[in-house]
């Protein structure tokens, strides 16, 4: 916990605050080496105090009305069992892509899927860029499979780099790899050609590719950044994605993945229960595919406000140090540490990301909102910041 420190010298603090450190930490973080269940925190957890959360990364337009239509009409029909291999949302997404039903698998969010794939394939080791969503390492600590990892660099933005390669040349035939593009917390892509080469790389070595795009669709540069123009020629290639984030319907739970390797997918079916998709989340998912234009106004709506906060970040250098470039619906931050509990104290949630790996007190993700929301969150900013520039 960070907390407001008084400095044991006279005079210098005002209100709880010092004056030249105003929001330096007491106490000291857990280590890395500490085995706690932080490391595998999310944010979204909400709290009764909490009128603005800015935590969880889930699209501000809402549920399109398309969908929450379909999701309605579908409770009636949940006196029945779903479609035990979702077929027919098999069907739709594989048309979408362009392939056959039976290179796609449906799971009870993304995450079911990941701790599905690490069970299918049981990997020799699991390797990981760090810092990156947490539950990849969960998944392979789970299954008893030891991890490595590659430490992203800050200095460049947190982006895989020649030297990722390096990494890879290193490891073993039948490990597996996640890679979330954009990654997660930081908003980072790794470049095309760079993927390129991965992908080419893992295939040689007899390494496993795990891509997660779940937030590639808010970057306005699906089409250019998306791996699906390799999954027919790499059966080495797993491509996850989910509808939680882009259609806003997170408590669904909705995932999928694309493998152009049958024998892939048809481990991973073994592995998840019968009915693992239900009659609601599969009619959302349907008609969630049927929603091109919402797609479109989401990515124009999410680049606006992402001009909108970044430009209002700039403005409390105090309080926020540097803002990351941002190709996905959050943006990634180094501010003063304890600015979330600051912020908490008036209402509004941010994620600290000190618990992620190679991450620091004082990392923090902020989803892109609303513009009222976003208003909210500038205003109490500038509030704090003006506030400091009177002591």
């Amino acid at each position: 916990m960070f907390l407001r420190l008084l400095c044991v010298q006279e005079g210098c603090c005002f209100g709880g605050y010092c004056k030249k450190y105003p929001f330096r930490q007491i106490g000291q973080v857990k280590g890395r080496g500490e085995k706690n269940m932080d490391l595998f925190e999310h944010g979204g957890r909400g709290s009764r105090n909490i009128r603005y959360d800015f935590s969880a990364n889930i699209n501000p337009l809402g549920m399109p009305a398309g969908v929450l239509a379909a999701l309605k009409d579908s409770l009636c029909r949940a006196v029945r069992y779903p479609e035990a291999d979702s077929l027919s949302l098999r069907e739709a997404i594989a048309g979408d892509w362009e392939t056959k039903a039976e290179n796609v698998v449906c799971t009870n969010g993304a995450s079911e899927l990941i701790y599905a794939a690490v069970r299918a394939l049981q990997p020799a080791a699991g390797l990981l860029p760090a810092p990156t969503f947490s539950e990849y390492e969960r998944a392979f600590l789970s299954a008893g499979c030891p991890v490595r990892y590659y430490p992203l660099k800050r200095d460049n933005g947190f982006r895989a780099d020649e030297e990722f390669l390096a990494f890879l040349e290193k490891q073993e035939a039948g490990s597996l790899l996640f890679l979330c593009n954009p990654n997660n917390p930081t908003g980072s892509c790794t470049e095309p050609s760079l993927m390129e080469r991965i992908v080419k790389l893992t295939a040689e070595k007899g390494i496993w590719l795990a891509v997660d795009e779940a937030f590639l669709a808010f970057s306005g540069e699906y089409r250019q950044r998306s791996m699906r123009r390799y999954f027919r020629d790499y059966g080495n290639l797993l491509i996850l994605n989910a509808f939680t984030k882009l259609y806003a319907m997170p408590g669904l739970r909705l995932g999928y993945g694309i493998c152009e390797n049958r024998e892939v997918i048809r481990r991973i079916l073994l592995q998840l229960p019968a009915w693992n998709v239900s009659i609601p989340a599969q009619a959302a998912g349907l008609a969630a595919l049927k929603e091109k234009t919402y797609v479109e106004e989401t990515v124009a709506y999410i680049a606006r406000e992402q001009a909108f906060l970044r430009e209002g970040l700039a403005k409390v250098p105090r309080l926020v140090y540097r803002v990351y470039p941002p190709m996905a619906n959050y943006i990634f931050l180094e501010g003063a540490p304890g600015l979330d509990r600051l912020l908490a104290d008036k209402g509004i949630a941010i994620r600290s990301c000190e618990n992620y790996r190679q991450l620091r007190t004082g990392d923090y993700r902020i989803a892109v909102r609303s513009r009222t929301e976003n208003e909210a969150l500038l205003r109490a900013l500038m509030e704090e910041e003006a506030a400091w520039q009177k002591i």
